[in-house]
């Protein structure tokens, strides 16, 4: 009984939403990743912020960390770049597509020692934005990435990630401005 009442509850709760993906709103929020590929675990967080320049188009800039560790190697990366997210439509659960390059350097160890890099990765996914109400999404994203570095052989993987956003109007963050 308690799983019927908190379906319907979480369905009441999506059903009602009505998010803000419109032009001069943002968007603020995160997306964790699980990689595998290359017979290597890679865990990243990335947090961003973006406008909509467009109503469902939002452009910005994000943050990547990510740990990576294979057999006896060990590589941590730190990168920025812009991303674009384009929602399909302004239904409640909305398929999206998310694409991103980023920029930053690598560092790696292994037995023989420690190396530092540069590194780029562009990444390309789809996903859904389920949204819990007016200002809150959930997301899990699937899609490929592809590094590559200035010093060491390139790679790619699929990833796996769930994010979390929070929209807000233009007059929102006037507020926070304290206008």
């Amino acid at each position: 009984m308690r799983r019927i009442l908190f379906t319907a509850l979480i369905l009441g709760i999506i059903a009602t939403a009505n998010a803000q993906t419109e032009k001069g709103d943002w968007l603020v929020g995160g997306r964790v990743d699980i990689n595998t590929g290359d017979n290597s675990t890679v865990i990243g967080f990335s947090p961003g912020a973006g406008l909509f320049v467009i109503d469902n188009l939002a452009i910005g800039a994000n943050l990547n960390l990510n740990y990576t560790k294979s057999a006896d190697i060990k590589v941590t990366n730190f990168a920025i770049g812009p991303f674009v997210r384009y929602y399909f439509t302004k239904a409640k659960v909305r398929p999206l597509l998310h694409g991103s390059i980023n920029f930053g350097s690598t560092k790696v160890k292994t037995p023989l020692g420690t190396e530092s890099n540069t590194a780029s990765t562009l990444f390309l996914g789809g996903g859904v934005a389920i949204f819990i109400n007016d200002n809150v999404s959930l997301e899990p994203i699937i899609g490929y990435s592809n590094t590559k570095y200035k010093n060491f052989e390139g790679s790619g993987a699929f990833n796996f990630g769930f994010g979390f956003q929070v929209y807000l109007n233009k007059g929102q963050v006037d507020k926070l401005r304290g206008k």
